[in-house]
């Protein structure tokens, strides 16, 4: 329905008036019928009549009120036309439900910089068009609201989170507010962010500290354990999230040297969670697994998003780095363990599973259930996935299993590696491969995919190899 407006106004100069006989050839353009004195009042009209008409008219979809300090003078002392329609005005807002029909238009602002609005309307919420530059700031606002199209639409109600029903977890609250701190810091270039940043990683690490089990539980059957597997995944979301928002904001406002540092140490202490807590002397492998999946969900949810940033060189980063392991029992040559340490696998997570299906991956099948995400989708952990093997081809010493791919349809090909047949994105690739020949990345890729079909690696429906997935023969084709 195409909105339809009553403009209210009160002729303090030539120049107001002006004013407003713009806006409302502007809101015409933009396809908003106009009801204004201007071109509707004709000579001998009663105006007063025509106010009221206009204003209790059901045609009428909103009134724009332009306040100015005359109007609202002449509103709050009830002069002339202006004081008129306020009265009517006035008993539409308070004695009608539908206050929001009636929209005020600051114009003016007084010397204390408060809007100049009457009595009678200074409760309403209102859009301020008082100059050129915050009318084309507030345009698209104004008009998303006489179309009843915000840009702002409230969510659907969800599902009841599934681990409200099993286990008692801490609030977020914490990483929630150190995260908005952190978020203030860095958007206004404060001093001390490191501090910041600091004070949310610790946050995070504190929440998914206090999940790790340090005593046997009262159900500890496989079943039991599955399922308190996908609740504590599940209870980790927010976590997961706040994460992701945090990467997605420093990696396009920090110094890339200086955020790959952080990144790699905060991936560190993730891994860390993984093993038993250092005051627990006896415990079961599975009772970690819920942490175990967290990382590697986080572990690809990192490079999905800075895939989409286009940082290559933090994932490059991220990819080439080495976090110290936990495992005390390691020999020292060893305590430096690559990206392999993400990988994670249940056969405990299966049994929790309600369903009788047997999953290639219970793992995958569980960030899949969990990827609710809007900015990064399932397909973007796959295409990270795909990534991190097509690293590990390309640097020996490296494994990678991308269990996510067991969902990837027929002749999968990521749009990163499609797009790579141009030079342009296929520097890209060759900065996180560390190689700059493209003929040399394509016996890589081929001598690793090789190697995972002779290790028996099914590709679920995709129908072709990694090397073929990985676009190999048309690499760096377009010049």
């Amino acid at each position: 329905m195409t909105p339809k407006v009553f403009i209210s106004y009160s002729w303090s100069s030539p120049a107001h008036k002006e004013r407003v006989k713009a806006i409302a050839d502007r809101l015409l353009s933009d396809g908003v019928d106009v009801v204004i004195d201007i071109y509707d009042l004709k000579e001998g009209n009663d105006k007063n009549a025509f106010m009221e008409k206009m204003i209790v008219d059901k045609s009428i979809t909103n009134v724009l009120v332009m306040c100015d300090s005359v109007y609202a003078k002449k509103a709050d002392n009830k002069q002339s036309g202006v004081g008129t329609e306020s009265q009517i005005i006035s008993q539409q807002v308070y004695t009608k439900v539908e206050q929001s029909k009636f929209i005020p238009i600051v114009c003016e602002f007084d010397e204390n910089s408060e809007p100049c609005l009457p009595v009678f309307m200074s409760s309403l919420i209102w859009i301020d068009l008082s100059t050129p530059e915050k009318e084309n700031q507030n345009w698209e606002r104004l008009v998303r609201l006489l179309n009843g199209k915000p840009a702002d639409i409230k969510p659907k109600l969800g599902k009841r989170p599934s681990y409200l029903d099993s286990g008692q977890y801490d609030p977020v609250s914490e990483p929630h507010a150190k995260f908005n701190s952190l978020k203030q810091a860095v958007l206004q270039n404060r001093a001390g962010v490191s501090y910041y940043r600091r004070d949310f990683v610790d946050s995070v690490v504190k929440y998914l500290d206090g999940m790790r089990i340090r005593a046997r539980p009262e159900q500890n059957d496989l079943q039991s354990m599955g399922r308190k597997i996908i609740s504590d995944v599940a209870a980790m979301k927010p976590i997961r999230d706040y994460v992701c928002e945090w990467i997605t904001l420093e990696a396009e406002f920090t110094m890339q040297d200086e955020f790959s540092t952080e990144l790699v140490k905060f991936f560190e202490k993730v891994l860390l969670l993984t093993e038993a807590p250092s005051d627990v002397s006896s415990w079961q492998l599975n009772w970690y697994d819920a942490q175990k999946v967290f990382a590697y969900e986080i572990f690809l949810y990192s490079v999905a998003i800075l895939i989409r940033l286009e940082k290559f060189q933090l994932v490059r980063a991220i990819l080439s780095a080495r976090f110290l392991s936990g495992d005390r029992q390691l020999p020292p040559e060893h305590r430096l363990v690559s990206i392999s340490a993400f990988l994670a696998d249940s056969e405990t997570l299966q049994a929790g599973f309600e369903e009788d299906i047997r999953y290639y991956s219970p793992v995958a099948e569980l960030i899949k259930r969990n990827a609710d995400r809007e900015d990064i989708t399932f397909s973007d952990l796959m295409q990270a996935d795909v990534l991190v093997l097509f690293y590990s081809f390309c640097n020996d010493g490296v494994y990678w299993y991308p269990c996510t791919i067991y969902y990837a349809s027929y002749n999968y090909r990521p749009e990163l590696f499609l797009r790579a047949a141009q030079h342009k994105y296929f520097e890209y690739l060759a900065m996180i491969a560390g190689i700059a020949s493209a003929q040399e990345i394509k016996l890589k890729v081929k001598a690793g995919a090789q190697s995972m079909h002779n290790s028996g690696v099914r590709y679920g429906r995709m129908g072709t190899g990694f090397e073929s997935m990985m676009n190999a023969d048309n690499l760096d084709s377009i010049k």
